[in-house]
């Protein structure tokens, strides 16, 4: 596993590769208050592939951004660590924010990927009484160790928390090592200011496949095909059999894709 520290807009972004293999790399993202080792179950020889796997903006081994931005920051950020890396095409494997970074650039470059694997990613903006909480959500952030607590019971399902509760004392730790302005700004970034993704879904040229939890709070798009596998919102730690097969899936989707693009 090589490690590389890519200079982007959103700051010092921490990138692992496993190189193996020929073919398309797989990018993968993760979603927020998670950070890369996300998808550590799912190394480079499920595919036979080149991994790349990301610690999003101040998350993981990533620095703090130290300033407002938005999704479409996001998108721009993950372009630049292709480049860096001197990828021309590749496969998307994101969740929830990953996900929603990864359909922001597939839409916007869609020559730049050849499949997306949407998994856990919310569709709809955030209204009502949810958009009430989340704001309410981001004064707890001075109390990083409580909100931790919070988050994870709404990231989880009960049961499976109930066997894994170290996942909570992660999430704890993750939130203790930044400041509560930086955790506030990705609530601001990921939840409260996100648009509606039906449009975005409804013109996107490259061909995906979308996955939520049985107990997930996303909902589900009628124009892109979606498979429900056990447990909540964090599909990678609770259902670790099902997204493997799922991954595969999107790879061979990616093949399609290529055969029908030439």
């Amino acid at each position: 596993m090589k490690h590389k520290t890519i200079t982007t807009q959103l700051g010092k972004i921490s990138v692992n590769i496993e190189d193996n293999g020929n073919g398309e790399p797989l990018v993968f993202m993760h979603g927020l208050f998670m950070d890369k080792t996300l998808w550590q179950k799912f190394d480079s020889k499920l595919t036979g592939r080149t991994h790349i796997y990301i610690d999003m903006p101040s998350h993981g081994l990533s620095s703090n951004v130290n300033k407002r931005w938005s999704l479409d920051d996001c998108t721009s950020m993950l372009i630049e660590i292709l480049d860096a890396l001197k990828i021309t095409r590749c496969i998307i494997i994101g969740h929830s924010w990953g996900s929603m970074t990864g359909l922001r650039a597939a839409h916007q470059y869609p020559k730049r990927f050849s499949a997306l694997g949407l998994f856990n990613m919310p569709f709809e903006r955030t209204t009502g009484v949810s958009r009430v909480g989340f704001i309410f959500q981001k004064l707890m952030t001075l109390f990083p160790k409580f909100y931790a607590k919070q988050a994870a019971k709404a990231l989880y399902s009960k049961s499976f928390l109930l066997k894994h509760p170290e996942l909570s004392e992660e999430i704890q730790t993750n939130l203790s090592q930044r400041p509560s302005k930086e955790i506030s700004q990705c609530i601001d970034a990921i939840i409260l200011d996100a648009i509606d993704t039906k449009q975005l879904l409804n013109d996107l040229q490259v061909p995906a496949l979308a996955v939520k939890g049985e107990a997930d709070y996303v909902g589900i798009h009628p124009k892109i095909e979606m498979i429900t596998v056990p447990g909540g919102h964090i599909s990678p730690h609770e259902a670790p059999k099902e997204i493997s097969q799922i991954i595969k899936q999107v790879v061979k989707l990616s093949s399609k894709n290529d055969i029908q693009a030439r």
